[in-house]
């Protein structure tokens, strides 16, 4: 991109800025929303005139402390006895935190150890301001993809196992501090099918019985927690039996025949 092309493109974000400015005042005199879109107008004038492709470092930093002027103001400004910007720090630093370290964010080492850290920060705000209900584990679980993405991802099969243990755990723990409810079993269930998926891809037969046998107890343990006093299980248990006698006749028995004769 050329300089008169960041140039334009800097002065036209600049100038929509003015224009919600006077817009505000003229049209909207009771309040002042057009400040805060005015200042984050800066960030793509920033990209233009730093040439932000080239020196992304420097435009990771400028923004990220821009924002989080933004959030600090509107923040003091509409809710100033409780400081929730703190909760924006540590997710808007992670950006620089990241650009950075280059390369190096991308090694298992480093990801786990910023991980970590992330972590520990929400933990900490958590417990100071508000110790009633554990938010962090919803942050912890979005934070350590990071470093589970980072640590197996040439190893797809291995990723998948780790990575659906991880969602159970999740859900599980969700579950238990949400409400008494249980309701982990559904989406554990659904995530099960992402392992088993690509360890049996290759074997249609063993896939279509282990998925009956899953497919089998979900129902009975569905049945079992939502209405025990009705049986109900056994109609789509019974549906579903029908994919592996039909993967055995006509794919499995069908292959072997053909084999036989030819």
């Amino acid at each position: 991109m050329d300089k008169s092309t960041r140039g334009f493109l800097a002065f036209s974000a600049f100038l929509v800025a003015i224009f919600l400015i006077a817009l505000n005042f003229l049209v909207f005199p009771g309040g002042d929303w057009s400040f805060y879109t005015a200042i984050l107008l800066l960030i793509p004038t920033l990209f233009f005139l730093l040439n932000g492709s080239r020196h992304l470092k420097l435009f990771s930093v400028l923004c990220s402390v821009l924002i989080l002027v933004v959030l600090t103001i509107t923040n003091l400004r509409e809710t100033p006895n409780y400081l929730w910007v703190l909760y924006a720090i540590p997710a808007v630093f992670t950006w620089p935190l990241v650009t950075l370290m280059g390369e190096r964010a991308a090694s298992f080492i480093y990801s786990t150890l910023a991980s970590l850290l992330l972590v520990l920060s929400y933990i900490l705000l958590n417990v100071y301001f508000e110790p009633s209900f554990p938010f962090s584990i919803f942050t912890t679980f979005v934070i350590m993809w990071w470093p589970l993405s980072v640590g197996i991802n040439y190893f797809p099969r291995g990723f998948s196992v780790v990575a659906t243990i991880w969602l159970i755990l999740f859900f599980i723990v969700a579950n238990t501090v949400t409400t008494d409810v249980i309701w982990w079993i559904y989406p554990a269930f659904v995530s099960l099918f992402w392992p088993l998926s690509l360890l049996l891809a290759r074997y249609l037969l063993a896939y279509s019985i282990i998925s009956t046998l899953l497919f089998s107890i979900f129902f009975i343990v569905v049945n079992v927690i939502t209405s025990h006093e009705t049986i109900w299980a056994i109609y789509p248990i019974f549906g579903v039996l029908w994919w592996p006698l039909s993967i055995y006749f006509f794919v499995y028995r069908r292959k072997q025949t053909k084999e036989k004769f030819s």
